[in-house]
């Protein structure tokens, strides 16, 4: 029989709800190696950009109503005059993963961010590209094997969740391209 003993920190009483907290900062490779799964809005998952394309930060935060710093980054829900559905923790790590420029109050120029939004869409799918199969097809894999082995499973998910967060990134450039550049 195997016992497991958890440290809570502070009193428990009977009855009360015990969560854990797998989400503390850690990218979904970690999450998978660790415990077995993975999630396709985790907020500190990140993609492994190479090319030189960089987008305004700050315009891109304002867009999504996003703020904090980079390791506490939020949705101001508050601020939103969209009704904007679309902030996830894909969207906080989109933030946090695209490569971004800021100088003080210099405004981005238009015609720079969408070059570098179209560059920076390009390598997502590129990456995309590299996979044996794309994100609907993953799926269908998961639907039509019921019976399988966890492990696939989890193998499967992990890949249809980094697909289904770069298709996020990709998304939430559209968005900004939308909302802030016209």
């Amino acid at each position: 029989m195997l016992e497991v003993m958890i440290n809570a920190g502070k009193q428990i009483k009977k009855g009360d709800e015990m969560t854990v907290n797998y989400m503390s900062g850690q990218q979904n490779d970690t999450l998978m190696q660790r415990y077995g799964f993975s999630s396709p809005v985790n907020p500190w998952d990140v993609i492994p950009f190479s090319g030189n394309a960089r987008i305004h930060l700050d315009s891109f935060l304002s867009v999504f109503n996003i703020s904090g710093l980079n390791e506490e980054y939020y949705h101001n829900s508050r601020l939103s005059n969209y009704g904007d559905s679309s902030v996830d923790g894909a969207i906080i790590a989109a933030a946090r993963t695209l490569p971004t420029w800021s100088e003080g109050d210099v405004p981005p120029i238009p015609s720079m961010e969408r070059k570098a939004i179209k560059e920076l869409q390009e390598e997502c799918r590129q990456i995309l590209a590299a996979f044996p199969t794309n994100s609907k097809q993953d799926q269908k894999i998961l639907d039509s094997m019921p019976d399988a082995s966890r492990t696939l499973a989890a193998a499967i998910k992990y890949r249809l969740h980094r697909k289904l967060f770069i298709e996020k990134v990709m998304q939430a450039l559209d968005l900004y391209q939308e909302r802030i550049l016209f």
